[in-house]
């Protein structure tokens, strides 16, 4: 088992690329950290899917990461097929709770030591696939927003204006209104849906 020291890490339930941390988030300065080199399929289901591993694995890498916080403790590794380098970590069950990109010039580091690692081959237990969403951060964030906007919403009025705004057509049923704007929302993120995020944060400053 190899390790690196003294990087910075962004955990989060999906995987962001460091151009897309900002400030609220939680970075964490490590001071020691477990380096695997896995196959490329491996990477890849730890980077996107919904997966648990071993328990062997999770005895294997407990305790392992060092944080300079020592109210916080995680079980976590870093894992590299060769081209990328991510972080990972894991719930006591062995399940992926969260990943990590790398600061550019920390990931070219770790290339370099993973160069001449052998592969481990991660005994993982169960992968669910997930669908890779092609939108970026900030599209995700607006999109949630406005789920959560659309489902806690009781002015019709306002769902009204939404809807028209959108699809250019009028329609008074309010059920089919969330459920189709829903639909959009979570299948076809365009312009026009940054205009509704844009709207629906007029509506709240009015509101308060």
């Amino acid at each position: 088992m190899n390790f690196i020291y003294d990087i910075v890490l962004n955990f989060n339930k999906e995987y962001y690329n460091f151009f897309e941390w900002n400030k609220k988030d939680n970075i964490i300065n490590v001071k020691k950290i477990p380096l695997f080199m896995v196959f490329n399929n491996i990477f890849n289901n730890m980077k996107y899917d919904i997966v648990k591993v071993s328990s062997d694995f999770i005895n294997m890498i407990k305790d392992k990461t060092y944080i300079y916080s020592k109210k916080d403790s995680i079980i976590s590794c870093l894992i590299s097929n060769g081209k990328e380098v991510i972080g990972v970590m894991f719930d006591t069950d062995g399940n992926v709770i969260k990943r990590s990109s790398l600061l550019l010039d920390e990931e070219e580091e770790v290339l370099d030591e993973v160069y001449d690692e052998n592969v481990f081959d991660i005994d993982i237990v169960s992968v669910k696939k997930r669908k890779i969403n092609e939108i970026n951060r900030v599209q995700k964030d607006k999109s949630n927003y406005l789920l959560r906007y659309i489902k806690k919403e009781n002015n019709t009025l306002n769902l009204k204006y939404l809807y028209y705004d959108y699809f250019e057509e009028e329609e008074e049923d309010i059920v089919k209104i969330k459920d189709r704007l829903n639909y959009e929302i979570t299948n076809n993120y365009n312009k026009k849906l940054s205009k509704l995020y844009d709207t629906v944060q007029i509506f709240n400053k009015i509101k308060n």
